[in-house]
């Protein structure tokens, strides 16, 4: 056996199949051994807490006020301790080209500047060449692609041809198709109607992107995918009919995948009344019998991942004004004052993402610790590829390790964060239970409270091209 480094000890440590007390030893930067009374030169006092796999935080947009540098410093201090970036040819992001040009830049950037290990997501737009890009992306280690249905006017969509088209070729390659599941034409036409109308104040949001546009959107992208025989991934599903789809699907054997969002479990529309722009995402935010149907769905397996949707913004962003002219349409185009239809879309939640999800799930008996570890670790892992060297606590995989603290309590708050991002829409939230130290590979991120990893350490994670590998059939519904 290889020299221990160092032996995380006295703690409960979680897997997606329960909880054990064990120590943890660590060498070489993998896992030795997990078992009782293990020595090493160094201990870590981990009694009275939960030893979790570093969280993997499978969607996110470091394109904003945060780039890879300070989006994967906030994310560290949130437990997580990989993350899965979509870049892509989205001149709204500001990163015209090729997407494959552009996805070799920012692997070479993030190795430099970022503090964790990432794997990156390509995101097609209709311009893209699908046909030549899937397989440059699938060899450099990119095996997972997402598709906008809906923002037309935003030159983001993807047309239904092109996805097809798309998805045959990832099927043919061995790649996944990612879907952003909205009706795009039918949004458009409502906020349309609702601007003709002169009702463009924050209450006509939510009824301008209404449940049924985002089911339309999964079944068809779901009937795209058996079509093709393409491995199907859903990302942020909001509504209350979702999880009965995705189970219903799951059933019939189609390798299809649901995520989900804290955002979409934990808040409510209400937080657009009250706070406007800040609470803007796509989709939108919704009521609470949608977000008990999604904890619903996130119990039973029908819906197999959490992930954060973070886009690190500041809050003049995504008022009136400044950046989010990105999004109207028209040379020197200014969005006008009190138009929730010209704010800018997204929010910062990845730091808040694992303390939030597990004070409302596992304190609120919403869901078990395992299965938290299953939608924030382990599925993520396997779902993309990167299992078993992340994502889960046994020998030989990376010591990618977060020690949890279930009694802490603490109130969410802007002030607290370590992002660019200057506020948060779980601003006043109390919650009980934090991370209180992480590492990766056996080097400690985040002890007492500082980050002591320097950057140019973290590794581009190439995903396994047969993607299938760990879950040839989707997980199967309980």
């Amino acid at each position: 056996m290889a020299k221990a480094d160092c032996v995380i000890r006295g703690g409960l440590v979680v897997s997606g199949r329960g909880i054990i007390r064990a120590d943890v030893l660590v060498g070489d930067g993998v896992i030795q051994e997990v078992g009782q009374n293990l020595q090493a030169p160094k201990a870590i006092d981990a009694s009275g807490k939960y030893v979790l796999p570093g969280i993997i935080d499978a969607h996110n947009h470091p394109v904003y006020a945060d780039k890879m540098d300070t989006f994967s410093l906030s994310a560290a201090y949130g437990g997580v301790t990989t993350i899965m970036p979509f870049f892509g040819n989205l001149a709204a992001w500001g990163t015209p080209g090729k997407t494959s040009e552009i996805i070799a830049k920012m692997i070479e950037e993030g190795e430099r500047i970022s503090y964790l290990d990432f794997a990156i997501h390509a995101a097609f737009v209709a311009e893209d060449d699908v046909r030549t890009e899937i397989p440059k992306l699938i060899k450099m280690g990119v095996p997972s692609f997402k598709m906008y249905m809906t923002y037309p006017k935003r030159g983001m969509m993807m047309p239904d041809d092109k996805m097809l088209e798309a998805m045959a070729m990832a099927a043919a390659e061995g790649g996944m198709a990612m879907v952003h599941a909205e009706n795009g034409y039918a949004i458009d036409y409502l906020v349309e109607k609702f601007t003709a109308a002169g009702r463009v104040s924050r209450e006509y949001f939510l009824p301008s992107q209404p449940n049924i546009l985002e089911v339309d959107a999964v079944q068809r992208a779901a009937t795209y995918a058996i079509l093709t025989d393409c491995p199907l991934y859903c990302v942020h599903l909001s509504v209350r009919e979702a999880p009965e789809i995705m189970a219903r699907m799951k059933r019939e054997g189609w390798r299809i995948y649901g995520e989900t969002c804290p955002q979409y479990l934990s808040l409510t529309n209400q937080a657009v009344l009250e706070r406007g722009a800040l609470g803007k995402v796509g989709p939108p935010l919704r009521e609470k019998e949608d977000n008990e149907a999604i904890w619903r769905g996130l119990a039973s397996h029908a819906i197999d991942t959490v992930g954060s949707d973070s886009c690190n913004v500041k809050a003049e962003q995504k008022e009136w004004g400044g950046a989010s002219t990105d999004f109207i349409s028209g040379p020197g185009a200014k969005p006008r004052p009190g138009n929730i239809f010209e704010a800018r879309f997204g929010m910062p939640s990845v730091e808040t993402m694992l303390p939030v999800v597990y004070h409302d799930g596992v304190n609120g008996g919403r869901i078990t610790l395992s299965r938290l570890v299953q939608t924030m670790c382990e599925n993520p892992a396997k779902i993309f590829g990167l299992y078993p060297k992340k994502g889960v606590i046994q020998k030989d995989s990376d010591a990618d390790l977060v020690i949890f603290d279930p009694n802490m309590p603490f109130t969410i708050s802007a002030e607290g964060m370590h992002s660019n991002a200057d506020f948060t829409i779980f601003e006043g939230k109390g919650v009980i239970g934090a991370p209180v130290f992480s590492m990766q590979r056996g080097e400690v991120i985040i002890e007492d409270g500082q980050c002591q990893r320097k950057q140019g350490n973290a590794q581009f994670l190439p995903g396994n091209r047969d993607l299938a590998t760990y879950a040839k059939s989707g997980f199967p519904v309980e």
